[in-house]
C-alpha cells in the first residue's frame, strides 16, 4: 500500500490564510505611505524648506510631525498628551471615553516614534482593556494649556447646548 503524506506546505490552515490576507493588506497599505510620502515630498519641494525641527506642525488643520515620542499624560478618560523630546506636547482627543486609559500603567500607541500624522482618525490608542482612535491632536505648550483648552471646550459645549435649548 501507497500512503500519501502532505506536507504542510501543500495544504493551508484558515489561521495561514489570514497571516497570508494581512500580509497582502500590510505590503498595500506600506505602498500607499511610500506613495504618500513621495507626494508629500513633491510638495515639499514646491515650497521653500524650513528648518527640521524635533517635531512641527504645518498648519493648524494640516499634517503634523512628531518625533521622539518619549511619554505621555492622561489628563481623563478622553484626552491625553504625548510628550514628544523635552519641549514639545500634543493633546490627543479621542473620539469616545477609553476604558483602561487612567488605570493603565502603559498603553500602546498606532504611531511610531518618528511620524507625519495626516489624518488622525486613523490612529489609535491601545489599553489592555479598550482600542480607542483619535478624533483630534494639536500640538500644546503645557499639560496645563491642554486641561484649559479641555475646559474652554467642554465650556463652549455647555453654553451652546444651552442656546440651543433656549430656541425650542
Amino acid at each position: 500500500m501507497t500512503r500519501l503524506i502532505r506536507t504542510p506546505q501543500t495544504r493551508k490552515s484558515p489561521a495561514r490564510q489570514t497571516l497570508a490576507t494581512g500580509l497582502v493588506a500590510a505590503l498595500g497599505a506600506l505602498g500607499l505611505a511610500a506613495s504618500a510620502a513621495a507626494l508629500t515630498a513633491q510638495d515639499g519641494a514646491a515650497a521653500p524648506a524650513q528648518p527640521e525641527t524635533e517635531a512641527t506642525t504645518e498648519a493648524r488643520d494640516g499634517p503634523i510631525r512628531i518625533r521622539n515620542i518619549n511619554g505621555y499624560a492622561v489628563l481623563d478618560r478622553q484626552h491625553l498628551v504625548l510628550r514628544a523630546g523635552a519641549s514639545r506636547r500634543y493633546l490627543v482627543t479621542l473620539k469616545r471615553r477609553c476604558m483602561g486609559l487612567r488605570s493603565s500603567t502603559g498603553v500602546g500607541l498606532s504611531i511610531d516614534n518618528f511620524a507625519t500624522i495626516h489624518n488622525p482618525h486613523f490612529e489609535y490608542v491601545q489599553t489592555r482593556q479598550d482600542r480607542c482612535y483619535f478624533d483630534t491632536i494639536e500640538q500644546v505648550a503645557s499639560n496645563d494649556e491642554a486641561r484649559a483648552l479641555i475646559e474652554a471646550r467642554a465650556n463652549a459645549a455647555a453654553d451652546a447646548e444651552g442656546d440651543a435649548d433656549s430656541m425650542r
